[in-house]
C-alpha cells in the first residue's frame, strides 16, 4: 500500500514544483505566448479587413470598367456610323462625278457630230456642184464658166435648204 498512497513532502514538493512551473510560465513564458497569439489575430483581422477593402476597390473598379467599356462601345458606334456617313458621302461624290463626267462625253460627242454632220453636208454640197457642172457641161457640150455655175447652184442649194420639208 506504500506504493498506492503518496507521501506528503512528496506530494508538497510536488504540488509546489507545480505553482512554481506555473508561476515562471505565468511570468516569462504566457505573456510572450499570448502576445504572439494577440499579435497573430490582430495580423489576421487586418489581413481580413485588407482583404474586404480590396474586395471593394476590386468591385467600383469592375463597376468602372463597366462604364468605360459601355461607352467605349457608344464611341464605336458612333465611329461606325461616321465612316457608314463618310462612305455614302463618298459614293455620292462618286456618282455625281461620273454623272457630270457622262455629261461632258455626251456633250462633246454632241458637237462632235454636229462638226462631222455639217462637214458631211458641206462636201455634200460640193459633190453635188461638181456633179450638177459635169451634167451641164455634157448637156451643153462645152465647158461654162465654172465660178459662175458653182454661185448659181450654190444658190440653188441654198434655196432649197431653206424650203420647208413636207
Amino acid at each position: 500500500m506504500d506504493m498506492v498512497m503518496p507521501k506528503l513532502p512528496q506530494l508538497l514538493t510536488t504540488a509546489v514544483g507545480f505553482l512554481l512551473f506555473v508561476w515562471v510560465l505565468a511570468k516569462f513564458a504566457w505573456g510572450p505566448i499570448l502576445n504572439l497569439l494577440d499579435q497573430r489575430r490582430e495580423k489576421i483581422e487586418s489581413d481580413f479587413k485588407a482583404a474586404e477593402s480590396n474586395l471593394a476597390e476590386s468591385e467600383q473598379l469592375k463597376h468602372e470598367f463597366e462604364l468605360k467599356l459601355s461607352d467605349i462601345k457608344v464611341i464605336e458606334r458612333e465611329k461606325v456610323q461616321e465612316a457608314v456617313k463618310k462612305g455614302e458621302q463618298l459614293s455620292e461624290s462618286i456618282v455625281t462625278k461620273a454623272r457630270h463626267q457622262a455629261e461632258e462625253v455626251k456633250h462633246k460627242a454632241e458637237q462632235d457630230i454636229d462638226m462631222e454632220l455639217h462637214k458631211a453636208q458641206l462636201e455634200l454640197r460640193d459633190s453635188v456642184v461638181d456633179m450638177a457642172i459635169g451634167a451641164a457641161e455634157k448637156v451643153i457640150g462645152e465647158r461654162l464658166d465654172d465660178e459662175l455655175h458653182r454661185k448659181l447652184i450654190l444658190q440653188y442649194i441654198e434655196q432649197v435648204g431653206e424650203q420647208p420639208h413636207a
